[in-house]
């Protein structure tokens, strides 16, 4: 992904429905489908699905279900973006921030990293 010559919305185009499914995996408390899309070769190796059910102990009861929100900022580097946005917690008045991380692999862009912070 040649990101520098993409504009913003090409670039949101792109990314936006992998975030989602992420999301929407997350909510639904579902790793399988929440690492779906990792540019990992084997992404259960480094975020295995034990640490994906803590988090979601630690997180879910506190915060609830994710919604992607507001775009905060695209950042181009030469080879991934990172994208911020703002996301909704069911559980909390204030917005929270979403971080991602994309690349590109053999044509296809997958999720480098993600996380939020509330």
């Amino acid at each position: 992904m040649e990101a520098k010559d993409l504009s913003d919305k090409e670039i949101l185009d792109i990314v936006m429905p992998l975030a989602e499914h992420t999301e929407n995996a997350w909510n639904e408390k579902n790793y399988n489908e929440f690492i779906r899309f990792f540019f990992d070769e084997n992404p259960s190796e480094d975020f295995p699905e034990g640490e994906f059910n803590r988090q979601i102990e630690e997180n879910f009861d506190l915060h609830g279900a994710h919604k992607i929100s507001d775009l905060v900022a695209i950042h181009r580097n030469p080879d991934h973006v990172i994208v911020l946005w703002k996301v909704e917690l069911e559980k909390r008045k204030e917005p929270g921030l979403l971080i991602y991380g994309f690349r590109e692999r053999e044509g296809q862009v997958l999720i480098e990293g993600c996380a939020y912070h509330a």
